[in-house]
């Protein structure tokens, strides 16, 4: 933008997903608005669900990771033939490891922040300065031994998607799997020659994925980036499922997206289960306005 400043020049903006900022500019008058209101193939929209996992209790495959409803959908879809894309936003085994006993979570020696277990290493990684260390066998506080690993990441997911689904072609990707040379174009090229039938991943497959045979995408839990002390979180967060819900239906056959959360009753999941930008932006630029957050508030004309 200072570039075209400086050059006098124009330029275009595109996004499905569009920042506040960028709206705000739009609504004052900054920037000239141009709207694509339908898919360029003209293909429909796919059907998003919320399902609330509070209702959801313990299954074979663990508690609250695949719900039985989406279950059901995936074994719906590899009878078809269909293909299926799996976004859970977070990367590695278990995202901490906690102490029962005494509360205590192991966490970075730099950054103080919980260390997140990676098993394919066996090793306790930080995600923001890539410090790691071996998971400790018991308690560094209270030496207890009954130290657990707590929630969830990709790993344990396609460990127990392997479990629920042993005869579909299953395969992970994040930034463990990006590190390697060529990795991620080589699975992309794999699923669009339907030599996968489940990719799992994260935010790396939210968008500008385009593979017809994608009938459904599930999100693991919608949760994750929703509940952090960020006045953006709420903006990331429909971004994100308007983002990947996106690759669903892209062809001749309908999609379907189903989003699994303990929130749902949050603006960002209802806005974009009805494909609703429009009402997203309107309401949290109205809750900017409110607390006196960024984009700054718009200037009576």
């Amino acid at each position: 933008m200072l570039r075209a400043h400086l050059e006098n020049c124009a330029v275009l903006l595109g996004s499905a997903t569009p920042s506040l900022e960028s709206i705000h500019n739009a609504l004052i008058g900054k920037y000239s608005l141009v709207k694509l209101t339908e898919r360029a193939d003209g293909q429909k929209l796919p059907l998003i669900r919320i399902l609330d996992m509070k209702t959801e209790g313990k299954n074979k495959s663990g508690p609250n990771v695949i719900s039985e409803r989406l279950r059901m959908s995936i074994d719906r879809r590899l009878d078809k033939g269909e293909q299926v894309i799996l976004l859970l936003n977070r990367r590695g085994f278990a995202r901490s490891i906690q102490c029962p006993d005494c509360g205590h979570v192991v966490t970075c020696l730099h950054c103080s922040l919980p260390l997140t277990y990676h098993r394919t290493e066996d090793r306790l990684m930080c995600h923001l300065c890539g410090f790691k260390a071996l998971p400790p066998r018991s308690c560094p506080e209270c030496r207890s031994a009954n130290i657990l690993l707590q929630g969830y990441g990709t790993q344990k997911v396609e460990e127990i998607l392997r479990r629920t689904f042993p005869a579909a072609r299953i395969t992970r990707v994040d930034a463990d799997v990006a590190r390697r040379k060529n990795a991620v174009r080589t699975i992309l090229n794999q699923f669009r020659a339907h030599k996968i039938d489940i990719l799992l991943g994260t935010q790396m497959i939210a968008k500008g994925l385009d593979f017809p045979n994608v009938t459904l995408v599930g999100v693991l839990n919608a949760d994750l980036g929703l509940h952090i002390p960020d006045p953006r979180a709420g903006e990331r967060t429909f971004q994100l499922l308007t983002q990947v819900a996106g690759r669903a239906g892209r062809g001749d056959l309908s999609g379907e997206v189903i989003i699994q959360t303990f929130t749902p009753q949050s603006p960002s999941l209802q806005y974009a289960r009805h494909h609703d930008t429009d009402g997203f932006a309107a309401q949290e630029l109205e809750m900017r306005r409110t607390f006196d957050l960024p984009p700054s508030p718009i200037s009576p004309s």
